[in-house]
């Protein structure tokens, strides 16, 4: 039995990830853990695609944009869910009460919103139909043209715009910025991650690049979670907006504030 191509490895790689976010849409059980799973699940497919992109072009910028179409169809659902979560973090101590009362009203948008979906998309299952037919897209690109060279490519240009990333939001640290630089930090993470997953199971391809040992998935991880976090915290600041006058939402936005200052880095 001959070694297994770059090419062959990729793309099972990619196609395990379709079908993982099928899956994971098809699931009624805990709806909005199987929301972030979808999610998470295309955002590793297009890190994959990004990875061997020098190879794959032009057909893969097609295939990109509509992934990223749909995962940002899901983000309102995910956002309304974190939002929800980060509210119930803060009821602690005196607070714990208006807190419990924030999340509560975040739970019924959450689940509002949730509903709202299901009536346009029943099971979603036409999310799952467009995703059947990229799944087709994906395996029908040209992976037998990918060697090591893409990938050491593929790795360098996404370092470079964590890079610009991060210079952008240390000089202007507003959300947008912040937002973008996470998003960097995460590709690259799931990328070293790919390779570390490939070089494992297929020891074969020898000419797999490495990592660069002075920026480390941990510390990738450790900085992408951080930045998370500080993003979850914009998020409910922004929903207190139009909330309940009933609630002191000037002592509320007082502890987000210093929430925010604490997580920014």
């Amino acid at each position: 039995m001959s070694a297994p191509s770059s090419g062959s490895v990729f793309a099972a790689l990619a196609a395990s990830q379709v079908d993982q976010a099928m899956r994971s849409l098809a699931q009624r059980r805990n709806r909005q853990g199987s929301i972030h799973a979808a999610r998470k699940a295309i955002r590793r497919l297009r890190s994959i695609l990004a990875l061997c992109r020098r190879a794959l072009e032009p057909e893969v910028s097609v295939i990109d944009q509509k992934l990223k179409h749909l995962g940002d169809g899901l983000s309102d659902l995910r956002d309304a869910h974190v939002v929800a979560t980060s509210a119930l973090q803060l009821a602690t101590g005196d607070e714990r009460e208006v807190w419990i009362a924030v999340a509560s009203r975040l739970e019924a948008r959450r689940e509002a919103l949730l509903g709202a979906a299901l009536a346009r998309d029943p099971e979603f299952a036409a999310l799952r139909a467009q995703l059947s037919m990229l799944a087709e897209a994906v395996a029908g690109l040209p992976w037998d043209r990918l060697g090591s060279m893409d990938l050491v490519k593929g790795l360098a240009r996404s370092a470079r715009r964590l890079a610009k990333a991060e210079r952008n939001a240390r000089q202007e640290p507003h959300a947008a910025n912040s937002h973008l630089w996470r998003r960097r930090l995460r590709r690259l993470r799931m990328q070293y991650q790919v390779i570390r997953a490939v070089r494992k199971a297929s020891p074969s391809l020898l000419g797999l690049p490495q990592a660069d040992p002075s920026t480390s998935i941990r510390t990738l991880t450790r900085l992408s979670d951080h930045l998370g976090r500080l993003q979850d915290l914009r998020m409910l600041r922004s929903s207190l907006k139009g909330m309940d006058t009933s609630l002191p939402l000037t002592q509320m936005r007082c502890r987000l504030r210093s929430e925010i200052n604490r997580a920014s880095p």
